[in-house]
């Protein structure tokens, strides 16, 4: 057991990265659907702003109005493509975050099979071990216990009266 209890701290270690990639992944899946909903919702305002705006300049407005109007889409159309790049760039963590999790699961999963393997090896050395005794055991027995046996069926068997 002492040639696994390095790999159990291994895995333990593993294990513990890969519950903080998990967590990461899933602070960035929640950041990226943040930066998404506030996305639509700035596209949502401005395609309403737009169609309010332009029936308002239907009825009637001023040049000056006109302007105040065009400089304010301008700006929600900027703030549009800011958050635009932040859903993007949200969506590019949230990627790295998944192939780092994945790259942990795959390390977990590969130190625990190296220890079934050494767990499977030690099991497959002690039944060797234990063969390679009981072997010994009936070798010495066969030895051992025919010798004696075998000298006085010899003897019983040539104390053979002649005389009948």
């Amino acid at each position: 057991m002492s040639t696994i209890q390095p790999l159990l701290i291994l895995l333990d270690s593993a294990e513990k990265a890969r519950d903080d990639a998990v967590s990461q992944m899933e602070n960035a899946r929640r950041a990226h659907e943040a930066a998404r909903q506030q996305a639509q919702s700035l596209a949502d305002w401005r395609k309403e702003y737009q169609q309010r705006w332009s029936s308002q300049f239907a009825k009637s407005g001023g040049m000056e109005i006109m302007r105040c109007y065009q400089d304010f889409t301008a700006r929600l159309g900027d703030a549009v493509s800011e958050q635009d790049k932040r859903v993007d760039q949200a969506a590019l963590f949230m990627e790295q975050c998944r192939l780092q999790l994945i790259e942990r699961e795959r390390k977990v999963a590969a130190v625990g099979q190296l220890i079934d393997r050494r767990q499977l090896e030690s099991a497959q050395r002690e039944q060797r071990r234990d063969q390679k005794a009981t072997d010994e055991q009936a070798a010495r027995a066969g030895r051992g216990g025919s010798s004696p046996m075998a000298s006085s069926m010899g003897s019983a068997t040539s104390f053979v009266p002649t005389s009948y």
